[in-house]
């Protein structure tokens, strides 16, 4: 079949793609390392003065989601950049 025919990339060409990708990997990461710190400091902040608990919960579960996004996604590229 012709769909799955393809050529292996070069490693000239594969190797600063992966470093591309491992640096946005770890610049997304650090984004949502930041906000899940910000989302607890607003969790607290809540907490001590009223029962606003869904607003700040809900940006610590979105960081965590995107840290495991972003983690899969690097496993996914892997698997389908030919090497």
């Amino acid at each position: 079949m012709l769909l799955f025919a393809y050529k292996q990339m070069p490693a000239d060409v594969l190797e600063p793609l992966m470093k591309l990708i491992d640096w946005l990997l770890w610049v997304v990461l650090l984004v949502c390392l930041a906000w899940l710190i910000v989302s607890a400091g607003r969790l607290w902040s809540q907490m001590r003065s009223s029962f606003g608990v869904n607003d700040a919960s809900h940006g610590i579960v979105m960081s965590l989601i995107g840290a495991i996004v972003a983690s899969s996604a690097s496993t996914i590229a892997l698997v389908l950049l030919p090497t």
